[in-house]
């Protein structure tokens, strides 16, 4: 199993360090098969973008430390939002797993559940205890937020 592999949400959405990292390649998408994946989210810049026969492999290049842009957000979040509702499952991951990735996974519970971004990126460090997101990309999901937050569902109370 990938060293920081855990899921987001059951069944539907996980994080993870870039596949091959820690194990050989080939183990790490064996497992993500295992596990019922067939979706890879890169989110490293264009040059370590690696197509998989096996997998529906997209890449959204952000600089590692750096913060995406509004158009990040909007691809990311449309390109799981239909994966997802098309019963796929997805793994999202960076170079190690713990910035970019943590972080795209919180805008996805943003616009999921309707959280506000500090809440969103409680709930990924307490599921993804290895968490380095950076005070700029903190930002940019803020941003992102209060630009889209009159369109997001409200917050399940029940």
């Amino acid at each position: 199993m990938p060293e920081r592999f855990s899921w987001i949400i059951e069944e539907r959405i996980a994080g993870m360090e870039r596949p091959g990292l820690f194990y050989s390649l080939q183990e790490d998408l064996d497992f993500l098969k295992s596990q019922g994946i067939n979706v890879i989210v890169n989110l490293q810049e264009k040059e370590h973008f690696i197509e998989h026969p096996d997998f529906i492999v997209k890449n959204i290049p952000i600089n590692d430390f750096g913060p995406p842009d509004y158009e990040d957000f909007i691809e990311f979040i449309d390109f799981v939002t239909t994966h997802i509702a098309q019963g796929k499952r997805i793994v999202v991951h960076c170079y190690a797993g713990m910035g970019r990735t943590n972080l795209m996974l919180a805008a996805y519970l943003v616009h999921h559940l309707g959280i506000n971004p500090d809440l969103a990126l409680e709930e990924v460090c307490l599921k993804r205890p290895v968490h380095l997101v950076t005070d700029r990309q903190e930002e940019a999901l803020r941003e992102y937020y209060y630009v889209v937050r009159d369109t997001l569902l409200p917050p399940n109370t029940s």
